[in-house]
């Protein structure tokens, strides 16, 4: 069945993923009989073939701006695009997306939600149009941006230091000329008195801060640069990108927590209890905040008064218009014992409209990308004893992935669906570089797991038969 493809990863990194749609299924068309010049007119519907996610990471909470690493995506996105002729030159259309919270955990029937509901639309239309600001080079928008504020979403002086350190680093000679007082060179740096002189002007300047975007924009994208007219899905040809650019405020939630949780988190914003809000639920709800891009077919086009989304700066109203009868409950229901995951069930996007474009995408999987396996056997530094029921630590060196566990009773560790990264493996304070393998390979391993000694620990235990 169609709902039933899941696509391919492309590439994933720290801050997103790009990835292929499965083909679509066959089109089938009613026609009727012509007795005379007379014709059936057929259209065929929006497919995507592809899609680009950038995650939450690449954005300050609750803010669109958009940080210097997102260089990583823009890099994928264009590798995508030379990599595959279907891609190169296709027509996108960009989607944000915020989590469920505002001023507390999201509850049907609350005083805040239909404030929460527009603060989020808002939100995730303004992520949406920094993204396509910088892809068409439009300082503009980042102005607008700038200039209104939302909530937390306040640019400020710290957003012009972050570009210049990035454009415009200090050199050593500077840095050294600030440490012994001096003004020599301060034009080179974002810190220091002169240089926060310098923040100043551009950030009251709107002239100097266009050109300062213009430049960010360049750098982050470097030869990724789309055309407003042509390489998005309404073409330009709508007020305020319609067709092109949606917030789709926490309407369409890959994730929502266990009941057990949610209400723990309810409880922690009832107590003003920062830490278990920023660290936990915060972190938890990170899949929920994203920017969706999804590539459709070569020669796609869409009419912007008929496209079903509201502009990014439209209200939520409209979006409900295109609600599942339930997307209410499909939203907000949470379970015990577990998670629930968009993936699992598809069960939890409000959007009717956009989850019949977007089912089946690999980018709106949380564990897309992490299509790889460890299976171990561990030793002691003799290669004789087993070390069995034995704790140990597995770390990512890169994409951070890390579990605490111990081994079974034959000395084995096994974990499935991790991220492709290089990995270690702490045993008793002993450090050894762990071999991981893609899922698609795991029948060839016939079950054998990959033995490892770890030196220099020696311990009595059972020999290997």
């Amino acid at each position: 069945m169609a709902d039933e493809k899941k696509g391919t990863v492309h590439g994933t990194s720290d801050g997103g993923l790009t990835g292929l749609h499965d083909s679509a299924d066959p089109f089938h068309f009613l026609v009727g009989p012509s007795t005379s010049a007379e014709f059936n007119t057929a259209r065929l519907r929006l497919i995507p073939i592809a899609c680009f996610r950038i995650d939450d990471v690449r954005f300050k909470f609750d803010s669109s701006f958009v940080l210097p690493e997102t260089q990583v995506e823009m890099t994928a996105f264009a590798d995508l695009r030379k990599s595959d002729t279907r891609v190169d030159g296709a027509p996108i259309s960009i989607f944000g997306h915020a989590d469920p919270c505002f001023q507390g955990n999201f509850e049907l029937g609350s005083s805040t939600q239909q404030s929460g509901d527009e603060y989020n639309k808002t939100l995730s239309g303004r992520r949406a149009i920094a993204i396509y600001a910088a892809l068409v080079r439009d300082p503009s928008f980042w102005n607008s941006l700038f200039t209104n504020h939302l909530g937390g979403d306040i640019w400020g002086e710290d957003s012009i230091r972050i570009m210049l350190d990035l454009i415009d680093p200090p050199s050593a000679s500077s840095q050294q000329s600030q440490s012994q007082g001096s003004s020599r060179n301060v034009s080179q740096s974002s810190s220091g008195s002169a240089g926060n002189s310098r923040v100043h002007d551009i950030a009251n300047d709107s002239g100097q801060r266009q050109q300062l975007f213009l430049k960010y924009m360049n750098v982050i994208c470097g030869d990724l640069k789309l055309d407003k007219s042509a390489d998005f899905l309404g073409r330009g040809a709508g007020p305020d990108q319609k067709g092109d650019v949606q917030g789709c405020s926490r309407f369409n939630p890959m994730l929502l927590f266990s009941s057990e949780d949610e209400a723990r988190f309810k409880q922690a914003f009832a107590d003003k209890d920062e830490t278990t809000l920023r660290g936990q639920r915060d972190q938890g709800n990170a899949p929920n905040r994203r920017v969706m891009i999804l590539i459709f077919r070569k020669g796609s086009q869409t009419l912007p008064a008929k496209w079903p989304c509201p502009t990014y700066k439209g209200g939520a109203s409209d979006c409900k218009k295109r609600f599942f009868s339930n997307g209410d409950i499909r939203r907000t229901t949470h379970e015990s014992g577990s998670d629930r995951k968009f993936e699992d069930a598809r069960n939890t996007f409000a959007c009717r409209f956009y989850q019949r474009i977007s089912v089946g995408s690999p980018c709106e999987a949380i564990g897309a990308g992490n299509d790889c396996f460890i299976y171990l056997k561990l030793f002691d530094d003799s290669f004789e004893t087993i070390l069995a029921n034995k704790p140990y630590k597995i770390t990512g060196l890169q994409r951070g992935w890390r579990i605490s566990a111990t081994s079974d009773a034959d000395g084995i560790v096994l974990h499935e669906n991790i991220p492709d990264d290089h990995y270690e493996l702490d045993c008793d304070g002993k450090i050894e570089p762990v071999e991981v393998f893609y899922l698609a390979d795991k029948p060839v391993h016939q079950g054998r797991p990959w033995f490892m000694r770890v030196r220099n620990l020696a311990l009595a235990g059972d020999k290997d038969s």
